[in-house]
């Protein structure tokens, strides 16, 4: 990063830090209206608890930068799934596909068979795929983003951040509902229609017993996609696998959920969750436009012809082909813990979770039939089980210690194929072969009959086991200061079955016919020491360092090397090694809290998609390490009665140390791409790694007497720029964005709530990712694509909540 950008994005901050501090410093007399739903106690006024170390906290006594997005927080922003959450935590960007990245770290490689770097956890469960997060958000207590390596407490593989999804649990003693039902339009660009939304919600707590009660949810969502779809769909059936095409053009969720909470008088509590998801969704998925044609593209007419036209508004697909995912996500759960009289609690968490998901998609994006399938069915199971002792609080020595055990099985399939617009009547003939006569005698005569142009195809099915013990003891060696230390030791082993070459194909991209099998293990110790120190009940000062831990994985193919020898690619582990200190303090009797702190993380062996010199090809593997650095600001502030205001920020500078083998774009610069296409990325920004992100939210309620009282809220989010790709490509830099959200309406004895809001009320045009086009570059032509998602647009609607 150069010193102007320095200098630049450090103005910046000081001037969103300055703003906040004005804001806090006008009245002595205010209250952070910020209490979070836990279910494990009851908060005093003015706190959020959160469970960052896997026990119910004071967020201020939480030794550990992390963003708890309250129930009030997701209402009032209308932030219904993961990705919006990005919106209130300025260290998490969202990529494609639910890509995270914490703090400018992610997952930079395309396969479903290696872990997340930024991990999911919901209700004390590790979810072992980013595709069980994918359900909308609803009965959700709060949500965490804990920044930087996590792996310790929670799960597995986090070596980058988590994000931790809490619910709310059954309300012992209570009979009790809520209904909430959002109706929403958002901008369609270019387009003549509309496209609406609506969710609704349902909440209703039973009491079962005196000490029992049953907590049922129930969620029906349809979003239509801002994209506009032109080129009609026919329909039909995808070749090869013999399954119904469809194209989807709004998301359609259907989600159950059935939470079942038993305490008794003598410290024993059971606490079992089941849910059912099932989710419908295509263009909002899949459906990218072009953003521009490079010189003598073969494609640019037809998409003109069909309508279209390139840039960074177009909204408009040229696609011939369907694009749908089907989904189906849910599992059972089930804990047990007993608290001694001694103040020793023993849990035992069991859980299942899996999905079920097939989807296609048209990859040529142009209105004929060039490479139309692209197919995946993919089958997931996970079962996992953690036993964990709890030390008394209060004491001076607190802490955990447990045992973990996961299991996960994958079966995956996908065929990708098509013609690519070769013309009919020379697919037969010699050397493509396509669907021709097996005849003897050589050319001219076909030997073989492909049966597309071009393809691929596997099954594959990956088997995960991992074993841990782990703790983290806290001791308190003065009043007020206090130390700290955990480790974990895991053991993963990993082993990978993979049947391939189905597909006969003129140009077989990258795998060679057989069945191929591979394992790999590895024991790995990550830990952390640290400890925080208290001058007053005020002022909490903190540091720690420990190592991050993501366990290995596989390539989902077997790939040929220089001999034509294939074989499936084992991927190492990725550790990281990450140093944090920071500050919190609580304010005016409470009132007002203001964080920060400062961390470097550095990632070895980071697992990315690169160019390997025996297999010459690109493959995932242990190929970058990488340096992330910078500093984290929040504050929380009431001036006076009736207005609160909250903010944070985070500056960021995040890079690849080195990175040999990183794939070039057509006509780079750098000298090494005319030798093989690929050069060493070191430093380079990690993509989705902006200098600066600034959130800032406030909410007025009138002073008025009487049960309806009226309330306005506005929010504001700023992304400096970020580069969507590793070579820097340069149109996937996209510049800094702005926008500004909007709600009013009234709080009726605070039982209804009803207002009418505004998200990116400007209609900034913002895409979740830009690309070059793959096909566009077989044909020697830089030619650019981008897609856009639901938050990509301005939206407006109307938002009903009632309790009773």
């Amino acid at each position: 990063m150069t010193e102007r950008h320095y200098a630049h994005s450090a103005s910046r901050l000081a001037l969103f830090v300055a703003a906040l501090a004005a804001g806090a410093a006008a009245n002595p007399a205010f209250a952070q209206d910020t209490t979070g739903q836990t279910g494990e106690e009851v908060a005093p006024a003015g706190t959020i608890i959160v469970t960052a170390q896997r026990r119910a906290e004071n967020l201020q006594d939480v030794p550990v930068s992390l963003t708890a997005v309250t129930e009030e927080a997701l209402e009032s922003r209308q932030i219904n799934d993961l990705s919006g959450i990005a919106a209130a935590a300025p260290s998490l960007q969202v990529g494609a596909d639910n890509n995270f990245a914490v703090r400018g770290v992610g997952t930079l490689a395309f396969a479903n068979t290696i872990d997340t770097s930024v991990a999911l956890a919901l209700d004390e469960v590790n979810l072992g795929r980013p595709d069980l997060g994918t359900p909308l958000l609803y009965d959700v207590a709060r949500v965490e983003v804990l920044n930087g390596p996590q792996g310790l407490l929670f799960g597995k593989n986090a070596s980058a951040g988590l994000l931790n999804i809490v619910t709310a649990r059954p309300e012992i003693g209570a009979m009790s509902g809520s209904t909430d039902i959002e109706i929403s339009n958002r901008a369609t660009p270019g387009a003549d229609r509309n496209a609406p939304g609506i969710i609704a919600k349902q909440v209703l707590n039973i009491p079962v017993s005196a000490n029992s009660a049953l907590r049922l949810n129930a969620l029906y969502a349809y979003q239509e996609s801002p994209v506009t779809r032109l080129v009609p769909f026919e329909g039909g059936t995808v070749p090869f696998v013999d399954v119904p095409n469809k194209n989807y053009d709004a998301n359609r969720n259907i989600q159950l959920k059935a939470k079942y909470l038993y305490e008794s008088d003598g410290g024993l509590s059971i606490y079992v969750i089941g849910d059912y998801n099932e989710l419908r969704t295509g263009l909002n998925r899949f459906g990218n436009t072009y953003l521009q044609f490079g010189e003598g593209s073969a494609r640019e007419q037809l998409v003109l012809d069909a309508g279209a036209v390139p840039g960074p508004d177009n909204f408009l697909n040229t696609a011939d082909g369907g694009f749908f995912v089907d989904s189906d996500i849910g599992g059972a759960q089930a804990t047990v813990s007993y608290e001694f009289g001694s103040g020793f609690e023993i849990s035992n968490v069991f859980a299942w979770r899996y999905f079920d998901t097939q989807q296609n998609l048209d990859v040529d994006l142009v209105p004929t039939a060039e490479v139309n399938t692209n197919y995946s069915d993919t089958a997931y199971d996970q079962f996992s089980n953690e036993l964990r002792l709890s030390l008394p609080s209060g004491e001076r020595l607190s802490g955990q210690v447990g045992l973990y055990y996961f299991r996960s099985k994958l079966d995956t399939s996908n065929a990708l194929f098509g013609n690519a617009g070769f013309p009919s009547f020379l697919l037969p003939s010699f050397p493509f072969c396509v669907g021709a006569e097996v005849a003897p005698g050589g050319p001219p005569n076909c030997s073989v009959s492909n049966d597309y142009f071009l393809g691929r195809s596997y099954f594959a099915t990956q088997d995960t086991t991992s074993y841990a013990g782990f703790g983290q003891l806290n001791y308190e060696l003065a009043d007020g200061l206090e130390v700290f230390a955990g480790g974990r030791v895991t053991r993963d082993e990993v082993e990978l079955e993979v049947d391939q070459g189905q597909i006969d194909a003129f140009i077989n991209l990258g795998v060679l016919p057989g069945v191929y099998t591979g394992e790999t293990s590895n024991t790995n110790f990550s830990w952390k020491i640290g400890g925080q120190y208290e001058p007053t009940r005020n002022i909490m000062l903190y540091g720690f360092y420990g190592r991050g831990y993501k366990g290995p994985g596989f390539n989902t193919t077997a790939i040929a090397d220089a001999n034509g020898v294939a074989q499936v690619q084992p991927i190492d582990p990725e550790t990281s090694d990450a140093f944090e200190i920071g500050v919190k303090t609580t304010l005016l009797d409470g009132a007002v809290t203001f964080n920060v702190s400062a961390f470097r993380t550095k990632f070895d062996d980071f697992q990315v998609q690169a160019f390997d010199q025996e297999l010459l090809t690109y493959v995932v593997q242990n190929a970058a390490k990488v340096t992330t650095q910078g500093v984290e600001v929040t504050l929380g502030a009431r001036p006076f009665d009736g207005l609160s205001i909250n903010g944070a920020a985070t500056f960021l500078d995040a890079e690849f140390d080195s990175f040999p083998g990183a794939q070039c774009y057509l006509g780079q610069p750098d000298p090494s791409c005319a030798v093989d296409g690929t050069f060493d990325a070191g430093g380079n920004t990690l993509p989705l790694s902006p200098d600066l992100t600034a959130t800032v939210q406030a909410i007025y309620e009138f002073p008025v007497s009487g049960d309806v009282v009226p309330f306005i809220e506005g929010n504001w989010y700023h992304r400096s720029s970020v580069q969507y790709q590793i070579n820097q490509v340069p149109l996937a830099n996209y510049g800094a964005v702005d926008t500004f959200g909007f709600s009013g309406g009234v709080n009726i004895n605070d039982r209804v709530r009803a207002s009418v809001f505004c998200k990116n009320c400007t209609n900034e045009h913002i895409p979740v990712s830009i690309a070059t086009d793959s096909g566009e570059n077989n044909d020697g032509v830089v030619t650019y694509n981008q897609r856009f998602g639901l938050d990509s647009v301005r939206s407006v609607g109307i938002s009903l909540s009632a309790e009773y």
